[in-house]
């Protein structure tokens, strides 16, 4: 059975793409579903305007790829709206092929996409940052990587601030499961330039978790990677060059 290391993206990733739009304050005075179709619009356009360059993701998938050791797999979770990092698993991964490092093609999203497929019947619902949890209704998008997520004790968190209510209540969720799954000691490596917000995320975590290690990464998703994923490496995620 393959080790999961499990992939938590924020808005760090996209923003390492270039991608910085933000909820403008004057949406705020919108109705709710006025405000979803306007957040919607907006983002599409943005992913496709010519500041973003998805260099980083190809980056990623490529490193994956090329240095992923047998017996581990990749699951791609996040909360971002966009859909940088499915488009680009779906542009490497070619003719329908499902590669042995990673768990899924899918790239699951917790709080909805702006993708627009012809069937979004599995999808979760697309949640606004002022947000109730109790909005976040049972879907299998995020039901399934929930219930990988428990049995994991290997994660990786980019960008991640875990600021809004909706993403305060996936780690109120995997607090209820600690203590009888793999997650109550789990590890996790948390990388973000910010650290302020660092320091926020990997309390947060530890507070939720409070018997999991936390390894904080002061630096952007690039330089990391550029450094070669040190931290997972000595965990043995990856082979050295060459082999």
């Amino acid at each position: 059975m393959a080790d999961y290391l499990v992939w938590l993206f924020g808005c760090g990733l996209s923003i390492d793409c270039g991608l910085r739009w933000r909820v403008p304050s004057e949406f705020q005075q919108l109705d709710r579903e006025v405000k979803v179709v306007r957040i919607k619009e907006e983002v599409r356009a943005a992913m496709n305007s010519p500041e973003v360059d998805t260099t980083p993701i190809r980056s990623l998938l490529a490193f994956l790829a090329d240095r992923t050791a047998p017996g581990w797999q990749h699951l791609f979770i996040t909360t971002n709206w966009d859909f940088l990092l499915q488009r680009e698993v779906e542009s490497f991964i070619t003719d329908g092929y499902q590669p042995p490092w990673l768990v899924d093609t899918q790239v699951f999203h917790l709080n909805g996409t702006v993708e627009q497929r012809s069937d979004n019947s599995n999808r979760s619902p697309f949640l606004l940052e002022e947000d109730s949890f109790a909005k976040r209704e049972w879907t299998l998008e995020a039901n399934d990587p929930y219930n990988k997520m428990i049995w994991e004790r290997n994660f990786v968190a980019v960008g991640m601030s875990f600021e809004c209510e909706t993403d305060r209540f996936l780690l109120q969720s995997l607090h209820s499961a600690q203590n009888d799954m793999p997650i109550g000691e789990s590890s996790w490596i948390i990388v973000n330039p910010d650290p302020a917000a660092l320091d926020r995320s990997a309390e947060r975590i530890q507070e939720a978790l409070p018997s999991c290690e936390v390894h904080r990464r002061y630096q952007t998703f690039s330089h990391w990677l550029t450094s070669g994923l040190p931290e997972l490496a000595s965990l043995g995620v990856f082979t050295k060059p060459g082999r």
